[in-house]
């Protein structure tokens, strides 16, 4: 009778014999070896590692192509549907704006209207001129910029200086071709506003640092960090309605963030707005052509003495004076009253 054999006869034993299990153990021993080289940072070892790399790099290249297609196509599909998006907001916000317009015009028409019956004087239209910062001045006691407008451009001392932000400051010195702007955060800075949507009047004063302080506030003003800040004209020198800033800080201790990066300024505009007040502060124009600084006359270090010429001493009062010119020779009692004017 035959036998059966059993179902749980033992395995034969592996042998080291086999193909299969001796490239294993010539592989794991190769990896070891290669591993223990690098750490020693053997020279062999790492000409081979760099062949190896230049070897698979255009292997590499070859296989990433398709996740890089796939990574751009994937990000073309969601700039799509954003685009979708981004065109309904658009269209939402035009239609929005259609409106707003048609209500503009409305009251356009209607204050057109109003000032006609009130025979009201229209405000006279804003020119400028644009140039570029060419120096600043920057120290504990002095915030103010050079500019390349002069006179020879239109330019007076006390026009009001602008960017696209908001307003810089106003001129004080103008030379032929150069002028002096002193910044809204200078010391010597006071600048009329009106704060918020209610208009409260107070007084932006600079303290050589960022921000600019308000005084004279009145006792119980409904004012909120973020209100707009633009100028008054109270003054009759600066135009009303140029933004200036936003309000900071807390009750008490209210400060004015500008909108004009006043430290990095690069091409500013000078706005001509002549007023009376203006022009009784304008100093005339020095008939001798002098350079100008972007430090003001008072901080500059004090020239020599100079012999005073013949047309600058000052003339006797008791002594009569006499002129020649065109119309003949000048009375004494006119020479008096020139030489005390």
């Amino acid at each position: 009778m035959r036998r059966r054999s059993s179902p749980f006869k033992p395995r034969p034993r592996r042998s080291w014999r086999a193909p299969g299990e001796l490239l294993n153990f010539t592989l794991y021993f190769l990896c070891a070896v290669l591993l223990v080289l690098s750490r020693i940072g053997h020279n062999a070892v790492v000409d081979v590692r760099d062949h190896f790399v230049d070897l698979s790099a255009p292997l590499l290249e070859a296989a990433s192509a398709p996740v890089i297609m796939g990574r751009h196509a994937l990000a073309r599909v969601r700039s799509y549907v954003g685009l979708l998006d981004e065109i309904d907001r658009l269209k939402a916000e035009n239609e929005q704006l259609k409106q707003w317009e048609w209500r503009a015009k409305l009251l356009e028409g209607n204050v057109a209207h109003l000032r006609s019956l009130l025979s009201a004087v229209d405000e006279p239209a804003l020119h400028f001129i644009t140039g570029s910062v060419i120096a600043d001045a920057r120290g504990p006691f002095l915030r103010s910029a050079l500019i390349n407008l002069g006179r020879d451009n239109g330019v007076r001392v006390g026009y009001a200086v602008i960017n696209g932000d908001g307003l810089v400051g106003r001129t004080v010195d103008a030379g032929a071709s150069v002028s002096r702007v002193l910044l809204l955060n200078d010391l010597n800075s006071r600048i009329p506003v009106l704060v918020g949507p209610a208009g409260v009047r107070a007084l932006a004063s600079g303290d050589n640092s960022a921000e600019l302080k308000l005084d004279f506030l009145p006792d119980g003003a409904s004012l909120y960090p973020g209100d707009e800040v633009y100028t008054s004209g109270s003054d009759g020198v600066l135009p009303r309605g140029l933004r200036v800033g936003t309000m900071s800080g807390s009750p008490g201790a209210f400060k004015v963030r500008p909108h004009a990066e006043l430290s990095s300024l690069d091409v500013v505009s000078v706005l001509f707005f002549d007023t009376p007040a203006l022009t009784s502060t304008d100093p005339p124009a020095d008939p001798v052509e002098r350079s100008l600084s972007a430090m003001p006359e008072d901080l500059q270090a004090p020239e020599s003495a100079s012999a005073p010429t013949a047309a600058n001493e000052p003339v006797p009062i008791g002594e009569p004076v006499t002129q020649t010119g065109a119309a003949g020779d000048v009375s004494p009692s006119e020479g008096v009253a020139q030489a005390q004017q």
